[in-house]
């Protein structure tokens, strides 16, 4: 599969001038057993992480998966939005995300080239705007409850900027 590096000139700009060294600095973190040590190591990741503007978090469970986008417009604020939808297999999203970001090479926004990228392809709905959550724990949990009497569960988190 390609993937291109999707750009709308004036807000990528702007924004990675907003996300600065963020655009160096993306991430994956990805867990895998009960959906009670998958929660609890999400919830161990570090605070820093939901002060980002745009992160992902992706589950897999026994039955069911979904994907999450939370945004914030800017660093500063203090609300954001959540854009949900449900996926056939999360494995193919996060080859997906990683071939957009490795493309883009840190050159524009990682988090406008994966929403680009994402909206695309996917129909999602979008929450918002919401407080912004301040730990990893407050970000995840509602998502992974929904998974708690799978037997086996992956989360991978992809921080973007």
């Amino acid at each position: 599969m390609n993937t291109q590096a999707i750009t709308t000139p004036a807000r990528s700009e702007l924004t990675v001038q907003k996300c600065g060294a963020f655009t160096w600095d993306c991430q994956s973190h990805t867990f895998m057993g009960s959906p009670e040590l998958v929660a609890s190591n999400l919830a161990n990741l570090p605070t820093d992480l939901v002060e980002r503007r745009v992160y992902m978090l992706m589950i897999q469970g026994d039955g069911q998966a979904e994907a999450r986008v939370y945004e914030r417009f800017n660093l500063e604020d203090t609300e954001g939005t959540v854009a949900a939808w449900d996926e056939d297999n999360i494995s193919d999203l996060v080859t997906l995300v990683t071939d957009v970001l490795v493309t883009n090479r840190g050159v524009h926004c990682p988090g406008e080239q994966v929403k680009a990228t994402l909206e695309a392809e996917r129909d999602f709905t979008v929450s918002g705007p919401v407080p912004a959550p301040k730990t990893a724990a407050e970000a995840f949990a509602p998502a992974m409850a929904a998974y708690q009497n799978d037997k086996f569960v992956q989360a991978t988190v992809m921080v973007l900027c």
